[in-house]
């Protein structure tokens, strides 16, 4: 009985700081685009500030991974079903928003650099999917 309540709080704790992870990932990015559009820093400066996201994001696959370790195996094929619908799907919209986006149809007016903030929530969506099917 003891481990069960052991492997809940580890389980908690593993979504917590995926959450945290994600959170930090996402508030990089619109900090370092804000700084780089406010500030214009030096040339140096703007290498460095416009990798602070991808360090946080590497931290975050890093938990993602972590938490996916101490799953079962059903969550994880869980989330791998999920990863291969979520890429297809991904490669649908950008392959699409790409053939619009050229002449003769001319540009969309779509901010593109900020699409991928959509790519999570076609995962999300895709897990929704799968865990609906394992229930």
């Amino acid at each position: 009985m003891e481990s069960d309540t052991t492997i809940a709080l580890s389980v908690n704790n593993s979504r917590r700081l995926v959450f945290v992870a994600g959170l930090a990932w996402l508030l990089s990015y619109f900090a370092a685009r804000f700084a780089l559009q406010a500030f214009v820093p030096e040339s140096h400066w703007d290498i460095v500030v416009a990798n602070i996201p991808t360090i946080t994001f590497f931290w975050f696959v890093w938990v993602v991974r972590r938490a996916l370790q101490d799953t079962d195996e059903l969550q994880r094929r869980i989330h791998l079903e999920a990863l291969a619908m979520a890429f297809p799907a991904v490669m649908l919209i950008l392959m699409t928003l790409g053939l619009l986006d050229s002449p003769p149809a001319g540009p969309l007016g779509i901010p593109l650099q900020d699409l991928w903030v959509v790519l999570p929530l076609i995962y999300g969506l895709c897990l929704a999917v799968v865990n609906q099917r394992y229930r």
